[in-house]
């Protein structure tokens, strides 16, 4: 902004006050003697004529403080506004200007910018100066006058609407010009760069490394957060068929698909990138576990009207549009509704999923921007209504994924058969398939992946369902880059009575069960991160076996897989991935 430019706007502004109070109120003799009048009837009374320039521009810069206070919460509604009808996923506008003037050949572009704020001002300063003569008109009985300002105000209110329009769109266009990225109607690429960085250079490496993450979510939470400090370009997959929990509730009541998989792998991933502001703070707060339900809509109020401590810690241009999200979940969430223990951070992503045209896809854009999070987190699926029902060997069925994972192996002991996609997990028992289509940002997740990863995490529930999603399989078996399965250091309750190779088997299987043609081993799997026990006999963990890599886990080699067999465990937390080895190992594919 050229200081010039800004001198003479803020004089046109005051002389503009100068002239309408001289019109209103002609008593002011002084006004009209002393400045107005030698002006006219004399040019050359250079004293006169500086004096009026030097009392506009003190009135116009007045005038333009007090329009900046005073238009502040309305700019705010319509920046979300355009936010909420476009899918726009750039709340903090002023960074990407900033970024912008910083970029190199942008000085058009900044121009163009400029431009559009002068306007701002220049119209927001003509309504606040039009509403008070008008009322200044009223009261002295000047109706000609009352009227000629309502009409400036009316036409500058359009031209101010239309100019902080612009003026947003020209900012968050310009910057996705710069990134060089295309204008989407909605949020089509997963790989935009990150408003801010919370993070120093020492935290968080340059790697370029795109890494693609099928896994659970604690079981893939250590190595997650190893891999994002050596790499901002990760992916995680998350699964869209958990019926347990606070996401149960959600999904009753909102008809949607669980997001708290989500909001966890995002968390995760803020937490792996050093992302400890205010903000990741608000979104893992939950509401009491114990509390009555009154009580817990009453702290629900409190953030949605702007009151409870930790919103109010929240930038102010952020926080509005937070509470902005908890306002539409507060307004759609039903009478009855569980609140106990609920997720600030799900109620949030779902507020944005409704604000957002139920778009999940840009609430989860938002979410990240929000958190200032450069790792993707991506549903599977955009199915709102998908389970899963296990099969067991006896043909027993098994309805929904928290029943599954609560398998009791004290009195059920036989192995998990398969298990099949369906929309019921409460009613009449089925065994039918359904398909689940693929949410088209995994497609494009895959097609950017330099490095493939499953697991660590529950293989029946968390692993191998992901495969059996549309497209995955034969999209996965097309691109040439490594794809590496680590398997899990110990047996759960759906692993139980397998060994590490025959799971890879059945996931090799299923693979080929979904995909359009049956392809080789090597085509889905081409390395194997196998944990060697150091036991010498049968060892548990809180109950639990260490899994067996199995008699035959050699024979993937002949197939052409490289098998990585080397002690996986912490050192320092029996039973978990030596997180900081696997993400060493997994960048060496750079």
């Amino acid at each position: 902004m050229r200081i010039y430019q800004l001198f003479i706007e803020l004089i046109i502004i005051g002389g503009l006050a100068l002239i309408a109070t001289h019109s209103i109120l002609p008593s002011i003799s002084w006004l009209e003697n002393s400045l107005i009048q030698p002006v006219i009837e004399n040019a050359n009374q250079y004293i006169a004529l500086i004096s009026f320039l030097l009392l506009s521009w003190g009135i116009g810069f007045l005038i333009n403080i007090a329009s900046v206070r005073s238009f502040k919460s309305v700019y705010q509604r319509i920046m979300q506004q355009w936010m909420m009808k476009e899918g726009n996923p750039s709340l903090v506008l002023e960074k990407l200007r900033y970024q912008i003037y910083i970029s190199p050949n942008s000085r058009e572009i900044t121009r163009r910018i400029e431009y559009h704020y002068s306007l701002i001002r220049l119209s927001r300063c003509i309504i606040f100066e039009g509403l008070i003569f008008f009322i200044l008109a009223l009261v002295y009985a000047k109706f000609i006058l009352a009227i000629i300002a309502l009409l400036s105000a009316a036409i500058a209110s359009t031209a101010y609407y239309h100019s902080v329009i612009r003026s947003i769109k020209g900012i968050y266009y310009a910057w996705m010009a710069l990134n060089k990225h295309t204008v989407p109607a909605q949020i089509k690429s997963p790989t935009f760069p990150p408003l801010t960085s919370q993070s120093s250079e020492s935290e968080i490496h340059s790697s370029e490394l795109n890494i693609l993450a099928f896994s659970g979510g604690t079981g893939f939470r250590e190595i997650n957060m190893a891999l994002a400090r050596r790499t901002q370009n990760i992916t995680r997959v998350v699964p869209i068929w958990d019926n347990g929990g606070s996401s149960k509730a959600l999904r009753k009541s909102y008809n949607l698909m669980p997001v708290g998989d989500i909001r966890h792998a995002l968390m995760t991933q803020a937490h792996g990138e050093g992302r400890v502001g205010s903000i990741v703070k608000l979104f893992n707060w939950r509401l009491s576990g114990s509390g009555e339900q009154e009580v817990l809509k009453q702290e629900l109020k409190s953030f949605v009207n702007y009151q409870h401590p930790l919103i109010y810690s929240v930038e102010q241009s952020l926080g509005h549009v937070i509470v902005t999200y908890l306002r539409q979940f507060a307004e759609n969430m039903p009478e009855n509704m569980d609140l106990r223990n609920g997720s600030i951070g799900n109620f949030v992503l779902v507020g944005a999923y409704l604000a957002h045209n139920k778009d999940l896809n840009t609430a989860i854009y938002v979410f990240r921007q929000l958190c200032s999070i450069q790792g993707n987190v991506w549903p599977v699926s955009l199915h709102n209504h998908l389970h899963i029902n296990t099969i067991l060997a006896d043909n027993e069925l098994i309805l929904g994924q928290e029943k599954t994972t609560q398998l009791d192996r004290s009195k059920r002991t036989e192995k998990i058969k398969r298990i099949v996609f369906n929309t019921n997990c409460e009613g009449q028992k089925t065994t039918d398939h359904i398909p689940a289509p693929c949410n088209p940002m995994i497609i494009d997740a895959i097609q950017r992946a330099e490095v493939i990863v499953y697991g660590p995490g529950s293989f029946f529930t968390s692993i191998l369902p992901h495969i059996m999603v549309d497209s995955i399989a034969d999209e996965i078996s097309k691109r040439d880059v490594p794809k590496v399965f680590i398997g899990n250091l110990l047996e759960d309750n759906e692993s139980y009575g397998y060994s590490l190779d025959e799971l890879i088997d059945i996931f090799v299987s299923t693979a080929n069960q979904f995909a359009n043609t049956t392809r080789p081993a090597d085509k889905y799997i081409t390395h194997i991160l196998v944990n060697k026990s150091h036991t010498i006999n049968e060892h548990t963990l809180n109950n639990k076996h260490y899994l067996n890599a199995g008699e035959s886990i050699k024979r993937f080699s002949n197939q052409g897989i490289s098998l990585i067999i080397d002690d996986l465990e912490s050192p320092w937390k029996r039973g978990q991935h030596d997180a900081n080895w696997i993400a060493d190992y997994l960048m060496q594919f750079q």
